[in-house]
């Protein structure tokens, strides 16, 4: 909970400070993420493979809906509704599989 409340704390400070340019953005991310690091070796969390499986899934099916919505767009040979619903089926349901078994 302590890292949520750093990190979100970070990212509040750093979006208000209006003289902030690449170059300190880029050290200040570092410096966040070297502290992420510190604070994981001091004292580490441990996180169960249901959790990792929920985090990961979040943006991939960001990504599963805009590659449905931008198919055609997006592709030369573009794939049919079927097909995509297909795939996106197999790989709900391999990873619903992988939520209930683990």
């Amino acid at each position: 909970m302590n890292i949520t409340v750093i990190w979100t704390g970070f990212v509040i400070l750093i979006s208000i400070l209006e003289e902030l340019d690449k170059k300190h953005f880029v050290l200040f991310g570092g410096a966040m993420f070297y502290f992420m690091y510190l604070y994981n070796q001091v004292k580490p969390t441990s996180i169960s493979s249901k959790s990792v499986l929920l985090l990961f899934n979040v943006p991939t099916l960001i990504l599963w809906y805009i590659i449905f919505v931008y198919n055609d767009f997006l592709s030369i040979n573009p794939v049919s509704h079927e097909v995509f619903m297909s795939w996106f089926f197999i790989y709900f349901y391999l990873m619903l599989y992988f939520l209930i078994v683990h």
